[in-house]
């Protein structure tokens, strides 16, 4: 399966325009019938704190119609929201045009005052497509190899990372990223906004990174890119059991995480 990742700027107060540029992206990709696609985390609207401006703006739906239209998965980063307080989310949308996942960001970025805004979620979710299993991760999670860890002892095959990760510290980016596909023996799909607001500049870098940690694929810092790779779940799993690092893993120190498993 080929895996893309769409990197773009988001043009402030018009998520409209945002979504045009984004339907481009994904058609200068030219993906094919049942590819995942990967988008930024709060797609369309920006990582925000402002919530009453990023939810219910319908981005979950706009994301299901065109994973439709194109006849591919499409994995989107959103805002939701009870009362006054936020989820910060990412759902895998399938070629069918339906919700098949749902995942709440497990660590606010606490640094940036997020989780005065935002509540954490509690559990992993894991997708079953077929026979590969993909697990939807949201930016700061990167910062927590605990977390994937849990994952990876679920079987994880990919995990794609939506994320709007500052240039100044694009660095940690790129070599996380790194880090937790050779750790994990997975490939890691990292999608990064590029460009920049009020808030930050933001570090695009997107990138594609094989089990034993080369990058298959990247984009630069800047700018709207395309980042594509072919993704053979049975690369990691033959990786996994040739080098059987996973087995050595001591349980008792991760603690424990609920993990939902979904399939398509």
């Amino acid at each position: 399966m080929q895996f893309h990742a769409i990197q773009h700027d988001v043009v402030q107060g018009n998520i409209a325009e945002t979504r045009v540029t984004v339907e481009a992206l994904i058609t200068s990709a030219k993906p094919a019938s049942d590819d995942f696609v990967v988008l930024q985390e709060m797609a369309d609207t920006g990582w925000s704190m402002e919530i009453n401006q990023i939810d219910g703006v319908g981005t979950l739906e706009w994301a299901c119609s065109i994973a439709q239209q194109f006849g591919v998965w499409i994995q989107v980063g959103w805002a939701d929201s009870v009362e006054s307080r936020g989820k910060n989310c990412v759902s895998i949308c399938s070629p069918k045009g339906e919700e098949t996942t749902r995942y709440t960001k497990m660590f606010t970025c606490n640094p940036l005052n997020e989780n005065k805004y935002f509540d954490a979620g509690n559990e992993i979710a894991i997708l079953h497509i077929g026979e590969m299993t993909v697990c939807p991760l949201i930016c700061y999670d990167l910062r927590f190899p605990e977390l994937w860890r849990l994952g990876a002892l679920e079987g994880v095959d990919v995990f794609t990372e939506s994320s709007s990760w500052p240039r100044p510290r694009i660095h940690h980016w790129n070599t996380l990223l790194s880090a937790r596909a050779i750790e994990n023996q997975a490939f890691v799909v990292g999608c990064n906004r590029s460009g920049e607001d009020a808030i930050a500049q933001w570090g695009g870098s997107s990138r594609i990174i094989s089990p034993l940690g080369r990058i298959l694929a990247e984009a630069p810092e800047t700018g709207n890119h395309v980042v594509s790779a072919q993704v053979d779940y049975q690369k990691a799993r033959q990786w996994r059991e040739s080098f059987a690092a996973m087995e050595d893993i001591r349980k008792e120190l991760l603690g424990n995480s609920k993990v939902t498993h979904y399939y398509a």
